[in-house]
Formats: C-alpha cells, sequence, structure tokens
C-alpha cells in the first residue's frame, strides 16, 4: 500500500474557506496534535539525494519511527512509508539510533489538525500550523497504485476547492533547510 500526499501552501483566506468547504462537506476535526518531527541522517548514505527521509515522531507524547522511501509521482509525494510505534522515550529512541551511525539532522515543529472527509473518497485533511513557515494543509490517501493515488487526490482537492493551489513537493524538513539557507 502506499500513501499519496500532496501539501498546498495556505494563506488565511484561503484557510478560512478551506475550514468553511470542510465543514459543509460534513467533516469534522477529528484531532488537533502538537508533534515534534526528528529527522536523521543515514552515516553512508545521502537521504536529500536518495530523496529518503528517517524520523522520529513525537505525537502528544506518543513516539513512532517512520521511514519515507522516495517519491514516485512529484509533485505528489505517493511512496513508501513504513511506519511503528515505539515504546520508549525520544532521548532513548535517539540514542540508539546515534549509536548506529545516524545523526540528528533538524527538528520540525507543527500543530496538526486533521479531519475527515465523509463519503466516497476517504481522505485525512490535516491543516499544519508549520514553526517558521506558516500554515499548510496536507491532503493523504492511501492507494495500491501511483494512478489510484494521484487520480484521488485530484478529487479530494477539487471537493475541497484547493484547485487553484500548486501541490508542493518540498517536505516541511526541505522548506526549513530551504529557507534558514537563503541569504537575510
Amino acid at each position: 500500500m502506499l500513501e499519496a500526499e500532496i501539501k498546498l501552501a495556505l494563506d488565511a483566506a484561503d484557510e478560512m474557506r478551506l475550514r468553511e468547504r470542510l465543514l459543509a462537506l460534513g467533516a469534522a476535526p477529528a484531532a488537533t496534535h502538537e508533534q515534534a518531527d526528528s529527522y536523521f541522517a543515514h552515516p553512508v548514505r545521502d537521504f536529500h539525494a536518495t530523496d529518503e527521509a528517517l524520523r522520529l515522531r513525537l505525537d502528544d507524547g506518543a513516539l513512532r519511527v517512520t521511514y519515507k522511501g522516495p517519491k514516485l509521482d512529484p509533485p505528489r509525494k505517493t511512496r513508501e512509508e513504513i511506519e511503528f510505534s515505539l515504546a520508549t522515550d525520544l532521548a532513548v529512541a535517539s540514542t540508539l539510533l546515534e549509536r548506529l551511525g545516524f545523526r540528528a539532522a533538524a527538528i520540525v515543529r507543527k500543530r496538526r489538525t486533521e479531519w475527515h472527509v465523509p463519503g466516497k473518497l476517504l481522505g485525512t485533511i490535516s491543516i499544519d500550523q508549520v514553526e517558521g513557515l506558516g500554515t499548510y494543509c496536507e491532503v493523504e490517501v492511501s492507494a495500491e497504485t501511483v494512478e489510484e493515488g494521484r487520480t484521488a487526490l485530484a478529487e479530494l482537492q477539487q471537493r475541497l476547492g484547493l484547485d487553484h493551489l500548486a501541490p508542493i513537493a518540498e517536505s516541511y524538513l526541505e522548506l526549513l533547510a530551504r529557507r534558514t539557507a537563503a541569504p537575510r
């Protein structure tokens, strides 16, 4: 199973229209989470070059490890994702990865509000307030194939009234790295 997702930058007007559209579609906020994503660099492979990621996500106190494979359909972020819970704390998990040769690369902090859209197209819509970046919407579906994911994402983007926005291929990590590297 593939995770297919698009990321869209929202200004204040887009965010307000999106929230109104979600309510009109019968969606309700499912949960709001405080998330801190700690990314790790591989000891011998350049994850930036291979378009992979390894992260530890602290989500309201619960810890998950996630591997994300290369994007298969940019600017959509359709890719393999392996994720599981860890019954330990962030410090212990980070120490283990560092002992194995990984090094801490960056932390992305955000407040995520998830919405579930009822009906034929099942997907998760997240409105993210990302520290240092602003507000984004992520639309995510599970798909068997790249084409199935592409079609479902396009339909959801249209239903949400966001089809005027261009998907952003970069991750929050990449966007933050670009912002901090920009001359001031």
